[in-house]
């Protein structure tokens, strides 16, 4: 199956319902989402409560997982005398960025900008001008993301008068707390990694006393509103910048020689751990290793360049028409995704970062 033969849609009998603020506000705890457990294996799917994760792992698997935080990347600007927002995306450089358009109620914004063009980015309730920014160029013809130039960092104005990149299933502003995992140490993400939202200090007790090991690297994630218009050939890939420890890389490796279970929290790891892969002759195990560093990736893994480190994965339930759905498709087949979604659905499952979580394993 090429890339441009896949089908995004899983065809659904009805839409999946988006969880409308995080489980806190519905009274939950974060462990207490759903979590759906598909086995690729078997193909058999069971229903539990994130808080019974160590039930389905086993000792001396190991679990990685995305130490990056969250800005509050929603910036207010004018543009030709006009109101907007922009979503921040990725900073290139320090004064270079990639931007989405949206529209002053937070809709997206398929107008384009001219090049050359000056925006300003104001703080709440108007005022004086925080910073100028000069479009440069579209940044793929198929999204609303615009490479531009700034006359200051604009993360570093967002940590100032940001605010949180949502959507509009949330039916509420949320405070920018909202948005980080447990695991948030370092800021750079537009958007939370938010396969790990769901981890508790009692989660991750358990996992220990279960004996799964825990390591790290940082993705920092851009935007995930522009979906796969016509096929992956011709998506916009957002390039993504990731950081893999020396330690995190030797612990990878040596779960690979030892035939132990790497499983990754997030597609954003997936990416991370795919993207640093080197062939390796003659060594034991998946022949592969992982190699520690620093870079930007735009990979994308998919049925045509699947993984060839991790395992398994922890993730949130995924809408058609995105490259987070064609990952899935590397991991499982799309009629048992199809399959274990629709009985999602009419469970009740909640989709989005603050929805319930999947385990594929």
């Amino acid at each position: 199956m090429t890339q441009s033969a896949l089908d995004l849609d899983l065809h659904l009998s009805r839409p999946p319902a988006s969880a409308p603020l995080p489980p806190e506000a519905r009274g939950l705890e974060r462990d207490e989402v759903r979590l759906l457990v598909m086995d690729r294996v078997t193909g058999a799917c069971r229903h539990a409560r994130f808080f019974d994760l160590p039930e389905f792992l086993s000792a001396g698997d190991l679990l990685v997982v995305n130490t990056s935080a969250t800005i509050p990347g929603r910036l207010r600007a004018r543009y030709q005398g006009e109101p907007l927002y922009l979503h921040l995306a990725t900073r290139l450089a320090e004064d270079t960025f990639i931007v989405e358009r949206r529209r002053p109620d937070g809709g997206p914004d398929p107008r384009p900008f001219t090049p050359g063009d000056t925006l300003v980015v104001i703080p709440p309730g108007d005022g004086w001008e925080l910073a100028r920014i000069r479009v440069e160029a579209h940044f793929h013809p198929a999204s609303r993301l615009w490479r531009v130039r700034a006359d200051h960092d604009l993360f570093r104005v967002a940590q100032s008068v940001g605010l949180p990149i949502q959507y509009g299933y949330v039916t509420r502003p949320l405070e920018p707390g909202a948005f980080q995992t447990i695991f948030a140490r370092i800021p750079g993400s537009a958007e939370m990694p938010s396969a790990g939202r769901p981890f508790t200090p009692r989660v991750l007790r358990a996992l220990a006393a279960r004996g799964v090991r825990v390591r790290s690297l940082t993705l920092h994630t851009g935007v995930s509103s522009h979906e796969v218009a016509t096929d992956l050939a011709h998506h916009p890939v957002l390039p993504e910048w990731y950081h893999i420890p020396p330690a995190t890389a030797a612990a990878v490796n040596r779960a690979m020689m030892e035939g132990r279970r790497v499983i990754a929290v997030g597609t954003t790891v997936v990416r991370a751990l795919e993207s640093a892969v080197e062939p390796v002759v003659g060594s034991p195990g998946k022949g592969v290793r992982v190699c520690s560093g620093a870079t930007w990736t735009t990979h994308l893994v998919t049925p045509t360049t699947p993984p060839q480190v991790v395992d398994g994965l922890i993730t949130g339930m995924h809408d058609n028409h995105s490259s987070h759905l064609a990952l899935m498709y590397a991991f499982t087949r799309p009629e048992f995704l199809r399959r274990a979604y629709e009985k999602a659905v009419h469970m009740g499952y909640l989709w989005h970062e603050f929805g319930d979580v999947s385990l594929v394993v």
